[in-house]
């Protein structure tokens, strides 16, 4: 039987996420636990993503690298730039933790993370988590985590890379990336921007060459990490994003429109986000005993600019700071890791509303401190990782959840068992419990937790001496107390609320990677995912029940050489259908199902530089991800990238 490592996958497969790498030699998932753990250790479903990966497929936002990841559906509105949600099995945007070198970068308002504002920018790598993961990261992780992590700087070296890019709707990107250090200490910096004139997103004027749609987004990252001795080290980590995005809006009291149509309008999203995070760690024992303390700020603001004038405006922080120790060790064979933690965040978010229904200025904070610990055991091909913790709130009840996971590796068959269990909870928002919008919208200070339970169990098959590999995961579970949208009748406006019963999660997780032919990998996903609402039964939107991708690169001439193919599909799905107004409750429109087929070639003209070329939505398909809001049809772009 082939034995395969994450590196070595990388370089045999450099396009597709690789979903649950079972015979891993060394290879770490830093997201899989309090502490960092080998992949071939933990139960739990996961995929990571490589920076090889995302080079040849020439993909620029983080939502279309996730497209390919089994569990997730991606729902874009409108234009790049515009909001984009991602859901994992089933849940809501703001049951994922979204992480950038450990940092949580999510704005507190909305608790969810905005994927139209992340480009593909010096990533190294980006894992998922899927399943209930609050035991380990806390309530905004109760259906999944999505770790990104940037390059770090190599020790005792400098290099620099660059790479510029043009194309169709007025595309253009530039970005560098620096790193390097000494004996002791590193660094890497990156720089990225992308504009975009874009496309015309409205369909309530019928004219799909009306006012463009565009985006400007600029991003720096940065990580730095220093040994002040053989024990004691220090880091630092930056996240940063400065962007202005065109916006349409909906029409709901237009004469000759129908209602909820998308028309044009000058509407621009100014927001910035920015995360900065330090930490400290201790070594003792021969590294068996390591303390660590991180300290972790997020600052987020979003404008909402209508005809050159501000109409919205929200400002969250959070403030993170923390403390955990981990001891490993040995008895009789058995390796253990146990590890506590101490954890304090404050929240604050303010909102700016401005409407001839009169202003609205909101200022509100709450607090959190959460503690809980992890225990894991391997032996042989066994390994077991539990993890339980409390958060104790101090706007609603304290939470307890837990989590439970093991792998099983069968080494004669080449065959892998994995399954794992958890609860998780994910608080309200500052938007559902205290609104946003007096004109259409308010909040509903009575609101409880969500509460979440699933468990999942799969299969992974080595077969052909390791030339294919095959991944089946069944995962079923609840969500109580569901918060979904509402309606206050007294004040005749939209609100949340929570949802009678129970909500159903259930569905089918299949991955797979084929080396057919010398050069040439395969690989694939298909995901089955039944979510229905509470008492209602009614399917949950932007949440297709069919979701499949496959993916081939063929590299050529010694190397320099690289075709890749990618397609995606998106079954029927259901969304709001706002004919009826805003002010009720919306019945369901289905979305048709689609096909996205994206296809790049690359050539190395020196071991310098790489020239590029790319087709996006190759067959120009008529879609929409979300109701009345259109999408881009077929696009070209190419470019070049250097290094030295």
């Amino acid at each position: 039987m082939r034995v395969f490592g994450l590196a070595t996958l990388a370089a045999l497969l450099p396009v597709a996420a690789v979903a649950e790498e079972a015979v891993v030699l060394d290879e770490i998932l830093v997201s899989g636990g309090l502490t960092p753990i080998g992949v071939s250790e933990t139960g739990r479903s996961f995929t990571v993503i490589t920076n090889e990966q995302l080079e040849a497929q020439g993909t620029r936002y983080v939502a279309d690298a996730l497209r390919q990841v089994p569990g997730l559906a991606v729902s874009r509105t409108g234009s790049f730039g515009g909001l984009t949600q991602i859901r994992v099995r089933g849940a809501e945007g703001n049951q994922v933790l979204v992480l950038v070198d450990g940092l949580e970068i999510s704005p507190a308002g909305n608790g969810e993370v905005d994927f139209g504002s992340l480009v593909v920018s010096d990533i190294e790598r980006i894992e998922v988590l899927r399943g209930p993961q609050s035991a380990l990261f806390g309530s905004n992780a109760a259906a999944g985590v999505i770790s990104i992590v940037t390059r770090r700087g190599a020790r005792n070296d400098v290099s620099f890379r660059g790479d510029a890019e043009g194309g169709s709707d007025g595309t253009a990107m530039l970005g560098a990336s620096i790193s390097g250090g000494s004996e002791t200490w590193d660094g890497a910096f990156s720089a990225r921007l992308r504009r975009t004139d874009g496309f015309n997103i409205a369909t309530g004027t019928g004219d799909r060459d009306g006012e463009m749609d565009g985006d400007r987004n600029i991003t720096l990252t940065g990580r730095t990490n220093w040994d002040a001795t053989d024990d004691l080290s220090f880091g630092a980590n930056l996240f940063f994003v400065d962007r202005e995005s065109d916006f349409d809006d909906q029409a709901f009291f237009v004469p000759g429109i129908p209602t909820g149509a998308v028309i044009d309008s000058d509407d621009v999203n100014d927001a910035t986000d920015i995360s900065v995070g330090v930490f400290g760690r201790y070594q003792m024992l021969n590294d068996a005993l390591v303390h660590q303390v991180s300290f972790g700020f997020t600052h987020n603001t979003s404008d909402s600019i209508s005809d050159g004038l501000l109409s919205f405006g929200t400002e969250s922080r959070r403030f993170k700071a923390g403390y955990q120790a981990s001891y490993a060790f040995e008895t009789g064979g058995f390796e253990h890791t146990l590890t506590g933690l101490a954890e304090f965040e404050d929240e604050q978010n303010d909102i700016i509303s401005i409407s001839p229904f009169g202003n609205t200025i909101n200022d509100q904070s709450r607090t959190l401190f959460g503690v809980g610990g992890e225990y894991r055991v391997a032996y042989g091909p066994a390994a077991l990782q539990t993890s339980v913790r409390n958060d104790f709130n101090d706007e609603f009840e304290d939470a307890l959840t837990f989590s439970v996971a093991g792998s099983y590796l069968v080494e004669a068959s080449g065959t892998r068992l994995h399954g794992s269990v958890g609860r998780g909870v994910t608080n309200p928002s500052f938007f559902e419990q205290f609104g946003f919008s007096p004109d259409f919208f308010i909040g509903n200070p009575d609101l409880i937790p969500e509460r979440t339970f699933q468990w999942d169990i799969g299969v992974e098959q080595s077969l052909l001496d390791g030339d294919l590999i095959i991944d089946a995961t069944y995962f079923r579970g609840k969500v109580t107390d569901e918060i979904v949208s509402g309606f206050n009748a007294a004040a005749g406006l939209s609100t949340s609320v929570n949802a009678d019963g129970e909500s159903p999660r259930q569905g089918v997780e299949v991955a797979l990677t084929a080396f057919p032919i010398e050069n040439l990998a395969i690989t694939g996903s298909y995901t089955y995912t039944l979510a229905e609402e509470g008492s209602t039964n009614r399917q949950e939107v932007r949440r297709a029940r069919h979701l499949a991708s496959l993916d081939a690169t063929y590299t050529f001439l010694d190397g320099r050489a690289t075709l890749n193919g990618n397609v995606a599909y998106n079954g029927d799905q259901r969304d709001n259908d706002f004919s009826t107004g805003f002010f009720t409750v919306q019945p369901l429109v289905t979305l048709d199902s689609f096909v996205l087929l994206s296809i790049q070639g690359s050539y190395a003209v020196t071991p310098e530089v790489d020239l590029y070329a790319r087709v996006e939505n190759a067959t120009n398909a008529d879609y929409q991800e979300v109701a009345n809001f259109e999408t881009q049809g077929v696009a070209g772009f190419a470019g070049v990238r250097v290094r030295f």
